[in-house]
């Protein structure tokens, strides 16, 4: 056999092999780089997608948001909703409650949970002051305040419909980051400087109501809605004094821009089920009427 004739040695053989790969990812990542500069480089290395819609609440607020201790799971109208919302999206509905509404407020500002859902107001300066944080849909229900006391107390309201002439020297509680509290500061206060020590703010529904059950304090505003369905199920402790005309809309909100593009789902799941009834049914159900 000629010198030099035969395979090469194994060396040889990884050598060249090695060299080869080496021009080869350097190849690759030239081509990645290249389409990343021209924007598609998504097309090359497109995320996976979320399997889970994950919605930030916070409960009690019947009857659009609650936790059932019997079945340990959410329930209500906005989680209604929102398993809807996730079957749109093809993704498997995460619920995720927050101890006060003022930490969801911040956490959906943040991009924490895909959708909070809790009987957001979107609308007066409330929502004006919201929108610098956060992006709403369309929308979907629309509401006032209401006003709930003890059974004994003996006050009214003309008509069932409340002002601050009725709430004006009361002591009165109410939710943190809620409209309610909004209400309060705007015309209670100015109503009677004197008494702004004599509102409770409360981070918590239930601790806000455990106080009015125990007398902490008179008068509970909270929304309309909520209030009735918390004087359904207080068993004759409490009852609902009237309604303080607002005229708020609810809408579902994301991280402000909508980073993930969900709102368009949220908006065309609304119209339709508008329009083949099954809102209606939802109002039925969870409302009664």
């Amino acid at each position: 056999m000629a010198e030099g004739g035969g395979a090469p040695p194994p060396e040889a053989r990884r050598s060249g092999a090695a060299k080869g790969m080496s021009t080869a990812i350097v190849v690759v990542i030239a081509v990645i780089t290249f389409l990343a500069g021209v924007g598609v480089g998504w097309f090359v290395f497109k995320p996976a997608a979320k399997a889970t819609f994950v919605v930030g609440t916070n409960v009690p607020f019947p009857p659009f948001e609650s936790y059932n201790d019997t079945s340990g799971q959410f329930e209500g109208f906005d989680i209604d909703l929102s398993q809807l919302f996730a079957n749109a999206l093809g993704r498997t509905l995460v619920v995720r409650n927050f101890n006060s509404f003022d930490l969801l407020l911040a956490t959906i500002g943040q991009g924490g949970v895909d959708l909070a859902a809790s009987g957001i107001t979107m609308s007066g300066p409330n929502g004006a002051n919201r929108n610098r944080t956060m992006s709403f849909s369309d929308p979907y229900y629309n509401a006032n305040q209401g006003v709930i006391v003890r059974t004994s107390d003996t006050t009214t309201c003309p008509n069932s419909t409340c002002s601050a002439q009725q709430l004006g020297n009361k002591t009165i509680g109410v939710q943190s980051g809620t409209t309610s509290e909004g209400w309060v500061d705007q015309y209670i206060t100015p109503f009677d400087p004197n008494n702004a020590s004599n509102i409770h703010r409360y981070a918590s529904v239930i601790n806000e109501l455990q106080d009015l059950r125990n007398s902490v304090y008179e008068f509970m505003v909270i929304d309309a809605g909520p209030g009735q369905a918390i004087v359904a199920g207080s068993g004759g402790a409490l009852k609902f004094l009237g309604t303080i005309i607002t005229n708020e809309l609810y809408g579902f909100a994301a991280k402000r821009g909508d980073p993930e593009g969900i709102l368009p789902t949220v908006n065309t799941v609304l119209a339709q089920i508008k329009a083949n009834g099954q809102y209606n049914a939802l109002l039925v159900k969870w409302f009664g009427s």
